[in-house]
């Protein structure tokens, strides 16, 4: 505390009082050798920089924070209407143009999103689960396939994926890595089933290419308008499974 005062306070509120008593921590600029004003105009200009630049770095981190949370917060912990605009905003990244489906048709007998890319149409079913997945999600998304014919018999889709936000409540650490165990179930399995705990570091290391891949069921080789800026290190899915993670069941 003494330091401080003798080395920060006086010099910066009472530099007489330093002066009168000829203390080292106080020189009159004009009585300075050009090496110490030289010395001490460079850390005075540090200070100031860092000033400034600590200021722009806490103004981008929460800028970037705020841009950032509603798509963590949708993938990690949401359901209902937050997770399915998070996972809207990852598709859209990706390249995929998205239509919410019970927004443009006032319908839940659809699944919740249309992603569209060079001409595939991808039926996304997007869940949230606080236990298990159980495995009666995946019918759903079949069900919602067998529907669509009837509901726009001039757009054939081309694929589905169930995407699933389980055990939402466990920390996204602490959840299994796969949604479903059974081996019959998973290798009966004819859509991907991605969790959003893997959507989320796709959607952070912006690897655009592993959300087509995975969404799509194969690796997508079209031009899109949003090209990734990380390199995929996606398989397709027929040769490495994206499961989902568990729970009881809620719509998104």
């Amino acid at each position: 505390m003494i330091d401080w005062i003798v080395q920060r306070a006086l010099p910066a509120h009472v530099p007489a009082a330093l002066r009168r008593v000829r203390s080292p921590h106080s020189i009159d600029a004009d009585l300075e050798t050009p090496a110490e004003t030289q010395a001490r105009v460079a850390l005075e200009d540090l200070e100031r920089r860092y000033i400034d630049d600590k200021a722009r770095f806490q103004t981008d981190l929460a800028r970037t924070r705020q841009e950032a949370e509603p798509v963590r917060s949708g993938l990690l912990y949401g359901s209902g209407g937050e997770l399915a605009d998070a996972v809207d905003v990852v598709l859209r990244a990706a390249g995929f143009t998205v239509t919410d489906l019970d927004a443009e048709l006032c319908t839940t007998k659809l699944a919740d999103l249309l992603a569209v890319l060079d001409g595939d149409a991808c039926l996304i079913e997007v869940k949230s689960t606080s236990g298990a997945a159980p495995e009666k999600l995946v019918s759903h998304l079949q069900r919602h396939l067998e529907t669509w014919p009837q509901l726009r018999p001039n757009q054939p889709v081309t694929c589905a994926a169930l995407i699933v936000n389980h055990q939402h409540r466990l920390d996204p650490a602490q959840r299994p890595p796969e949604a479903y165990q059974r081996k019959e179930f998973v290798d009966a399995l004819n859509s991907p089933v991605l969790t959003t705990g893997q959507l989320f570091d796709w959607w952070r290391a912006q690897d655009w290419s592993a959300v087509r891949t995975s969404a799509l069921g194969r690796p997508h080789s079209g031009r899109t308008s949003k090209p990734s800026t990380a390199q995929s290190t996606a398989s397709s899915p027929r040769q490495r499974r994206f499961w989902s993670r568990s729970g009881g069941a809620n719509p998104a």
